[in-house]
């Protein structure tokens, strides 16, 4: 990969990261900077409204995995920092080196 491939890959890493945020700061309805577990299923609703048309609910057991997956220190919510994991880990796993950031 060249400097400009790889300088454009960096860039989408880093509009992720924002939309991540943005996402993040939706998701935290009442603002106390953590998405908790009655906040996750709003979070999740949106995030399928993305990539599908079809009505969804999430169950009790996908809001505890994604807070499982997502809460890196386990106190039963998710900061903005460790939402920003998962998002990295993502960007990581679809192939977008970060290490230019």
């Amino acid at each position: 990969m060249n400097n400009i491939e790889a300088n454009a890959k960096t860039q989408q890493a880093k509009a992720r990261l924002k939309a991540a945020r943005s996402i993040f700061e939706l998701a935290d309805t009442n603002k106390d900077g953590y998405i908790t577990y009655d906040e996750v299923p709003k979070l999740l609703i949106e995030t399928n409204k993305l990539i599908s048309d079809e009505k969804y609910e999430p169950t009790k057991e996908e809001i505890e995995s994604w807070i499982s997956m997502t809460d890196l220190n386990k106190d039963k919510q998710v900061s903005l920092n460790e939402f920003q994991v998962l998002i990295l880990k993502t960007l990581q796993i679809q192939g977008i080196d970060l290490e230019g950031q």
